[in-house]
């Protein structure tokens, strides 16, 4: 990676790029779409860009006219939610290659869709939900509450890391006559029958199938000392629509997932989105949604069975309380 790159626009006007710009292009990239806002949440504490918020956008604005950085609107009303939301531009592929950061392989048309996401607003918020748990506890150690021993020594993109779920699939190749729902203790028992769909996707081979177990909206891994398990935050982020029957399909699936995986902390991180998410937000607080939630898995019987078999871990909390509850969760276990 060179230290400096100089883009000319013409005769008189050129842009100067730091390891950091790169590094932050780099990021954006990874993370599909970020508000104008989330991306200078990044800049600032986990690449300690060192500017000013109005400066940032000023910077921004010229990544725009160089074609490194695409942006567009989002309005929701009069009162409504509204911000400005950036993706990588085509330019950016073509520096972020040539200085190692992207491989020479990467498929640049797929660039224009990271901005056409079906639920816009949803996947804002899981990005919401991904920054506070890289932010927060970006070069920090969260530590055993009874030896007070290091378990997490986090420094982003060292011991801690950021996936789309595409970048990190959980798959499994299961054999023609198997069910991957078989795999759930007792799963055709009455209780359990009702959260099993069959709705994985799959990719035929020969006498089998590669299938889908889950797919998180988003995935941030821990790396933990030499005697301490690394952990996965499979985030879902809920907006207060899914049925809560739709929930319970999935932490099934992830319970699969952490019994196959036992050297590996699984935590299903379900997320309420709330008023956090901006001085604009018309989201309650959260609070109900997230009791509701509580209170249907611990009133069934298989659900708190499944949990205790597996080890799959569970946080149910509001956005702006949820990296709170994950703190202590990783404390603990």
């Amino acid at each position: 990676m060179q230290d400096k790159i100089i883009l000319k626009k013409n005769a008189r006007e050129r842009l100067e790029l730091t390891n950091i710009d790169l590094k932050l292009l780099a990021f954006l990239e990874q993370q599909r779409l970020l508000t104008l806002q989330q991306f200078y949440q990044a800049a600032k504490h986990l690449f300690e860009l060192g500017i000013k918020e109005y400066s940032f956008k000023n910077r921004i604005r010229k990544f725009e006219d160089y074609h490194l950085i695409r942006s567009e609107h989002y309005s929701k009303g009069f009162e409504g939610e509204r911000f400005k939301f950036l993706a990588i531009g085509s330019k950016a592929v073509d520096v972020l290659i040539e200085n190692g950061l992207l491989d020479q392989s990467y498929n640049k048309p797929k660039i224009y869709k990271f901005n056409q996401k079906k639920n816009l607003l949803h996947f804002i918020a899981t990005q919401q939900a991904a920054l506070n748990i890289l932010t927060t506890f970006n070069k920090k150690a969260i530590r055993d509450p009874n030896t007070n021993k290091t378990k997490y020594p986090i420094i982003y993109n060292q011991t801690s890391f950021s996936y789309s779920p595409a970048m990190y699939p959980y798959t499994e190749w299961v054999r023609k006559h198997k069910n991957l729902h078989r795999q759930n203790n007792g799963a055709y028992h009455a209780e359990i029958a009702k959260y099993m769909t069959t709705g994985s996707k799959a990719r035929n081979k020969l006498n089998g199938a590669t299938m889908t177990i889950v797919k998180p909206d988003w995935i941030i891994k821990l790396k933990g000392t030499p005697e301490v398990r690394d952990a996965i935050i499979n985030i879902e982020m809920d907006m207060g629509t899914e049925p809560i029957e739709t929930l319970a399909q999935k932490l099934f699936k992830y319970a699969i997932l952490a019994e196959k995986n036992p050297e590996v902390l699984h935590i299903m991180d379900i997320v309420i989105v709330d008023n956090s998410l901006s001085n604009r937000s018309s989201f309650s607080d959260g609070i109900s949604r997230t009791k509701n939630i509580l209170q249907r898995f611990k009133s069934d019987s298989a659900v708190i069975k499944r949990l205790k078999e597996s080890g799959l871990k569970l946080i149910v909390h509001p956005l702006g309380l949820n990296v709170n509850q994950l703190y202590k969760t990783l404390r603990k276990y």
